[in-house]
């Protein structure tokens, strides 16, 4: 696929150690890999390409992609791990329309709000700019910006870098999982999870169609690739699962364990007839680990994906490195923490 859209920047550190930083969060993430000794580096991600290249003041960093918002989201992902790496110089990207909005930020106009469930909301939103939802990344965030900076969205600073009216961390970005799309529409569906106190709950009480709603994305993970999957998750779960195996081959085999607090949060699920579908109470007294460590797995082409509460995921976690699982044939995300939850 070509890749017309190209930015650069430079890193003050030692190829050698750039190029092991990089290859390292490659191998993690599963991505293609390719590295010729300290010269060059190049993973080949969802989202573009990203290129290391040696040069006397350090390493350049090349990132390219098909689509300029899915471009913004990769040097994004970039920063925010150059950061993690504890490398927060001044980054300079090449590619800067200072001043303008970020192409990962869209408004789009809701054209539905409804009481899925019991513990649900069901939104569903549209705008052209949504269609590449459904290419790429199951989540999006949700921008909501501080009560001081109304009306003020994110733009392009002089670096390349995203700048947020009052900083990031004042801002409310609640991640969700995009439920459905249809790129011919632009129109994206995603529920919303409803709980005491949560600032979205109470959002989507006002919501009518025709209002604007600020979001960006698509980010986060893609479908897991094997013939046989194992899914597990909670409420906050559900719609990445119901996302997932709608999107599964027909011949995939496997389940998914769902845990819910109510009966009437069950769901009729699009799923390939290989996969079996098992419900939870909450109030059952067994928990999601349980079907986990007793969970039997084939020897190979076999994933196993897991998602709720902070500290269950930990153990999980644990238990599936005990099965033999390698990093490629798992995933455990913590989608929220007991006593913390909030929209």
């Amino acid at each position: 696929m070509e890749k017309p859209f190209q930015t650069t920047t430079l890193l003050a550190l030692a190829p050698s150690e750039a190029f092991a930083l990089f290859e390292e969060k490659g191998r993690n993430l599963d991505v293609p890999v390719e590295r010729d000794a300290d010269r060059r580096l190049t993973l080949t991600t969802a989202r573009g390409d990203v290129q290391l290249t040696a040069s006397p003041e350090g390493v350049q960093i090349t990132l390219r992609s098909h689509d300029r918002a899915l471009l913004h989201t990769l040097q994004e992902t970039i920063d925010g791990n150059l950061d993690v790496f504890g490398l927060k110089d001044e980054r300079i990207w090449s590619l800067k329309d200072v001043g303008t909005r970020p192409a990962n930020i869209a408004f789009a106009a809701v054209t539905a709000c409804a009481r899925l469930s019991p513990s649900y909301f069901r939104v569903e939103l549209a705008d052209p700019a949504l269609r590449r939802f459904s290419e790429t990344g199951l989540h999006f965030r949700l921008l909501f910006p501080p009560a001081d900076h109304e009306g003020q969205w994110p733009e392009i600073g002089e670096n390349g870098r995203t700048e947020w009216p009052g900083g990031v961390a004042a801002w409310h970005r609640p991640v969700y999982t995009i439920r459905s799309v249809e790129p011919d529409s632009g129109t994206v569906v995603f529920d919303v999870f409803i709980h005491e106190g949560g600032r979205v709950s109470a959002w989507c009480e006002t919501l009518r169609p025709g209002m604007s709603v600020a979001l960006m994305g698509p980010g986060g993970e893609w479908y897991p690739k094997a013939g046989w999957l194992a899914l597990f998750g909670d409420e906050t779960a559900l719609p990445a699962i119901a996302r997932i195996l709608a999107a599964c081959p027909d011949d995939t085999r496997g389940s998914a364990t769902i845990m819910v607090g109510r009966k009437g949060d069950l769901q009729e699920l699009e799923k390939p007839p290989g996969v079996t579908l098992n419900w939870l109470l909450r109030d059952s007294g067994t928990s999601l680990l349980e079907p986990l460590e007793s969970l039997a797995l084939p020897e190979t082409d076999r994933f196993v994906w897991f998602a709720g509460e902070r500290s269950e995921v930990k153990v999980a976690r644990t238990i599936l490195s005990g099965k033999g699982l390698s990093k490629s044939e798992m995933r455990a995300a913590s989608y929220w923490t007991a006593d913390t939850l909030s929209e």
